[in-house]
Parts: structure tokens; sequence; C-alpha cells
């Protein structure tokens, strides 16, 4: 694996990166194989940089890095996708930001576990891509509950959207989500202390409908939905991860501050 070869390559894209000294870079990536990993971008800040702006956000690479005792070394990147049309439309660049924040507070570094991380890189991929080439706001919402939705799923926390969590029992109308729990109860199970929010059947068919479906795929859903509905199911599915995550997401709050 990773840790006994002298370099390696993978794909991965760039959630996050912070200075070390005066030219260089740490980038955090989600890899195919690896899931996070972390590497120096030497010299990345110098104007003829050979990596320049492959180490931005949210770009996908094919890269190669050395190890290091501390951290790894970029050797070599080369664009897999830019995803350039996130950047000029702050809804596409701030829903992405928060699924790079999902990842970070959800995923281990250096996970071995390639067919789960390679899973997730492609719920990753296809997510971004289908929020840059988003046509409207409904669009970016329905890319980023599907990630929501089955990112949670495959890392073992999957919404339990059809029966009740409590007594087993299958539920038509009157189903209430368990925000801590991540699923629904029905009305007699409908106790205790935990934060429960009420969920409306064709919300319920929605959300199992994106839940199920195939990356890049269309539901029959899609477009009879609008942005006021799906805005609800979003959030609804973040109060879910928020309460699963290490540190709650950000990017939301900022995009309220600025516009």
């Amino acid at each position: 694996m990773k840790s006994i070869k002298e370099s390696f390559v993978t794909d991965a894209i760039n959630i996050k990166t912070y200075p070390l000294g005066e030219y260089d870079n740490i980038v955090v990536m989600f890899s195919r194989q690896y899931g996070l990993i972390k590497g120096v971008a030497k010299g990345v800040k110098r104007p003829k940089s050979k990596l320049g702006a492959r180490m931005q956000m949210l770009v996908a690479n094919k890269i190669m890095l050395k190890n290091g005792r501390n951290f790894d070394t970029i050797c070599e990147a080369q664009a897999l996708n830019t995803f350039n049309k996130l950047r000029t439309n702050l809804d596409k660049l701030t829903y992405s930001m928060y699924l790079t924040e999902i990842i970070n507070a959800m995923c281990a570094d250096s996970d071995e576990d390639i067919e789960n991380n390679e899973r997730i890189y492609e719920l990753f991929y296809s997510a971004l891509e289908g929020i840059s080439n988003s046509e409207n706001k409904i669009q970016i919402f329905l890319h980023a509950i599907r990630f929501q939705l089955k990112f949670m799923t495959q890392i073992g926390y999957g919404a339990e959207l059809k029966t009740c969590l409590k007594c087993g029992c299958k539920i038509n109308d009157g189903a209430y989500f368990s925000v801590s729990s991540g699923g629904i109860v029905c009305s007699s199970c409908r106790q205790g202390c935990d934060i429960y929010i009420g969920l409306h059947k064709k919300i319920r068919e929605f959300l199992i409908a994106q839940q199920n479906c195939k990356n890049g795929e269309k539901t029959s859903y899609d477009n009879l939905v609008d942005e006021n509905f799906c805005e609800k199911c979003f959030l609804l599915l973040k109060k879910y991860i928020d309460s699963r995550a290490s540190r709650p997401t950000r990017a939301l709050k900022i995009l309220k501050e600025i516009t």
C-alpha cells in the first residue's frame, strides 16, 4: 500500500489548502485509492510554479506523490477536471464547498479501504460535475441532496426513510424524522428528548428516489419540485449530517453573511 512505496500515483480532488512557509502550500485532497491525503506543493506560490492552478481547491488531478517523513510531496499533477463553471457562480461554489467540508469532517486520513474510497470519490466527482453544469438553483440542490444521501449511506449512516427506527413498522403517513438517529419514527414511537421533524409523505418519496438513483440519472421528481421544496430537504439532511460530523459545516453560513 501507499505507506511502503517511495512514490505513488492516484486521482485526487483538492478540498483544502493552507500555507507552509513563504512559497509552499499543504494541499488536502480526497483520493480515489487512499481517501483523505495531504501533500506539500513546493513552490506553488511562485509565478512559474509547474503545479500552479492545478493545486487550487475543487480541481481533480492525477497526481504523483513522493512519501515523506511528515508530509508527502506532490511531484506532478495532471488536471482531469477543473470544474471551471463552479467559480463563476456563488451558489455553485458555496454548495461545492459544503461537500468538501463533509468529506473533510467525516472521512479518515489515508484510509486503505480502496473500494469504499473509490465509491466516495465517484460520488464526490459526480456531484461536483453535476453542480458545475447546473442551470438553476433547483439542479444545484438536487445534486447536493443526492450526495448527502448517498455519502451517508456509503459511510454507514444511511437515512432510514421507509420503516420506523424503533418498532420497525412500515409508515405511510405521519412520519417524523429523528435528527440524531437519521431516520423516521411513527407517531406512536415519537417520544423522549430527541428532535423530531414532521416529514410529509411526498418528501419521503422524493428523498427515497434520490437515495436510490444512480449517479447521473434523473428521477421522476426532478422536474416537479421547486426551489423551496428542495431547500427544505437539503436543510433537513444538513441537520442530520452536522449532528454526526466532527465539526459543523460553515459554507452556507458564510453565504448568508455575504448576500
